[in-house]
């Protein structure tokens, strides 16, 4: 076979660059030698601004999107129905040709997708423009949610305590993973994907081998997995400052997956399963982060 020809220098759009996994994104686009335009508050590109979207957008060759969680909107709904919308228009108005999606597993379940709404919202409203090529990563349970949870906090009292039960296996993601994917999906020539591409992780996990994995990481191996009431739980959220809204959206999404709601649509196969395990997470993320703040 002749060799493959070098890819040709691109621009691309990314969607929360300085998020965990825009900025996996980004860092696979600009190693390959692809330019790369960054919309967040960060990057000086706020998707509230429409003329710094449509300057981002025009001339792209594709865009990675996804909806990012604003912790202290008072209608979390809302807020991502208007981020949607900004970005759908920004799409159109450019012509973008190709979009990949940051979505989730529990996107099909429309109103009950919980704190995954807006991952559905967007590929709503996606779904009715004239876009040649898309992909939406409809990605499982984030390994850094349980960052997200407090885990390394709670680890110090040798109880990490969530809403989520302690019995059901779920699969869980790096979004190192994600990111590697999407720049992949969006290079690729020709697209060759179906329309939504589920990632389920390398494994299921139980909420109890997730802290005996997380924990023997940090030198912890017999801390404690404590599955507590919805009121607790939302109490805790609301005194660090999350608005009500997303605290609802969150408990919405403990409570389907508590009542044994399906989030994942297909069977775990070669082509949704990804490389990193959760003791790959625990020991190349986890542990330094957990290191670096108890120095």
């Amino acid at each position: 076979m002749p060799p493959s020809e070098p890819e040709r220098p691109r621009t691309y759009v990314v969607t929360g660059i300085t998020g965990a996994v825009g900025r996996v994104v980004a860092h696979e686009l600009t190693q390959r030698g692809h330019q790369v335009r960054g919309i967040s508050r960060h990057a000086g590109v706020p998707i509230e601004d429409p003329a710094a979207l449509a300057a981002a957008f025009h001339g792209a060759a594709a865009a990675f999107l996804m909806i990012p969680f604003d912790r202290t909107a008072a209608n979390l709904h809302q807020r991502e129905t208007d981020i949607a919308s900004k970005l759908a228009h920004a799409v159109l108005t450019a012509g973008t040709r190709r979009i990949v999606l940051l979505s989730g597993t529990s996107a099909h379940l429309g109103p009950r997708a919980g704190s995954g709404m807006g991952a559905a919202i967007a590929e709503q409203l996606l779904d009715r423009l004239d876009i040649p090529e898309r992909v939406y990563l409809r990605a499982c349970f984030f390994m850094e949610n349980h960052l997200g949870f407090g885990f390394l906090d709670q680890a110090t009292t040798g109880t990490y305590a969530t809403m989520f039960r302690p019995d059901r296996p779920t699969p869980m993601i790096a979004a190192r993973d994600v990111g590697q994917i999407a720049a992949q999906l969006l290079t690729e020539h020709p697209v060759t994907q179906p329309r939504v591409r589920e990632l389920l992780g390398a494994a299921d996990y139980t909420m109890t081998d997730a802290t005996h994995i997380l924990g023997t990481a940090i030198g912890m191996p017999n801390l404690r997995y404590a599955h507590i009431p919805y009121q607790q739980a939302r109490a805790a959220i609301l005194d660090q400052g999350i608005s009500p809204s997303f605290t609802d959206a969150v408990i919405d999404t403990a409570r389907g997956f508590n009542d044994g709601t399906t989030w994942a649509t297909e069977e775990r196969s070669a082509q949704n399963t990804t490389p990193t395990t959760l003791t790959d997470f625990a020991h190349g993320v986890l542990r330094p982060t957990f290191e670096s703040a108890h120095r």
